[in-house]
């Protein structure tokens, strides 16, 4: 892959900060992403006081006030960041997957993880690649350490791996969310290629992926994953109970160290500060300089739906009621239905 085709540009901040024996973190997004990137970098540094850091953020766009943001934190916590400006337009060239059309556009932002190693691949031969919607709650020294071999990623199950491993004949199936990544492996293989390949001809084929690019991971990487424990990438799912539903339950996030808050409802929403995971989420927020970034309030009538039943759940009951007939509402003004 010519990392100069998909790059506008890239720098990095406080490269003097950077040690030889750093761990390198990724992180993929949009513009309107960062803070809560941010807010996952701060809950790393927060409990792995004694690891060397060097993280690397993939973004379409930089404004200038998150730069400044990026900046302080780089200085807090004395450690670099790499920043890379996606070319979007050449990006789009690459892949005719239908699922990353939104409104009309190509949203480039989705494919970006495929491009880490490529990127990072000069600078370091190992990189923790971590969706942004996780935190870090322990040590993952341990895990960026750890001894995978001769294979290409060491990732955990996904939470209906059985489920997903059918639908593509696959022996076992992993989260793509948290990707422990052997980069001189990944590029031995050409793996960036690959999958832009079998992400085409799938869709040349018209064949579904209800899972996209976790889709194309799994299935190109079949035969080279090393697969852990979900102490490091566990999943966590905000969905409120139903009074007419079963209850989700989630697996108990204290004993790991990396929760991933999987689904549409996100630990940036007013309606969840109360669940003691999002509250180690939020003393994240609180120490790093997207502190005073507002949370999302609920504006989907999915997600005003979810703020009356956790206001139930809080016994909060006056405020359960108003949301309640605000979502009845939201039935017939014009609503979307989902998002936050």
């Amino acid at each position: 892959m010519n990392t100069h085709n998909i790059l506008l540009k890239s720098f990095c901040i406080n490269k003097d900060l950077l040690k030889e024996n750093a761990c390198h973190i990724a992180f993929t997004g949009t513009a309107n992403y960062i803070p809560w990137i941010g807010v996952a970098m701060t809950s790393i540094m927060m409990h792995n006081p004694a690891s060397s850091f060097a993280f690397h953020v993939l973004l379409d766009h930089l404004p200038q006030d998150e730069m400044q943001k990026l900046n302080s934190f780089s200085q807090k916590w004395q450690v670099p960041i790499f920043i890379y400006m996606m070319n979007d337009a050449y990006i789009s060239t690459l892949c005719h997957f239908s699922r990353y059309i939104i409104n009309g556009k190509f949203v480039a932002a989705f494919l970006y993880r495929f491009f880490v190693p490529d990127l990072i691949s000069e600078i370091s031969s190992r990189v923790l690649y971590l969706d942004g919607d996780i935190v870090c709650n322990g040590s993952i020294s341990e895990f960026m350490t750890m001894n995978i071999g001769n294979h290409i990623v060491a990732t955990a199950p996904d939470l209906k791996c059985k489920e997903y491993a059918t639908r593509f004949s696959l022996s076992n199936y992993f989260n793509a969310g948290i990707i422990l990544i052997n980069i001189d492996q990944w590029m031995k293989k050409n793996i960036t290629s690959l999958l832009l390949e079998t992400l085409n001809l799938y869709q040349s084929q018209n064949i579904d992926l209800p899972c996209a690019d976790q889709d194309i991971l799994n299935i190109v990487l079949k035969d080279n994953t090393f697969f852990v424990s979900r102490k490091y990438n566990m999943p966590y799912r905000l969905v409120r109970p139903s009074l007419f539903k079963k209850s989700i339950e989630n697996e108990n996030p204290s004993s790991a160290s990396l929760i991933h808050f999987i689904g549409a409802i996100k630990p940036w929403t007013t309606y969840n500060q109360t669940v003691p995971i999002v509250q180690v989420w939020a003393e994240a927020k609180a120490n790093s300089p997207w502190a005073e970034t507002p949370l999302h309030s609920p504006v989907s009538q999915k997600a005003i739906h979810q703020a009356a039943r956790a206001a139930r759940s809080d016994h909060e009951y006056l405020r359960m009621i108003g949301l309640y007939l605000k979502f009845i509402k939201s039935k017939f003004d014009g609503t979307p239905k989902h998002g936050y």
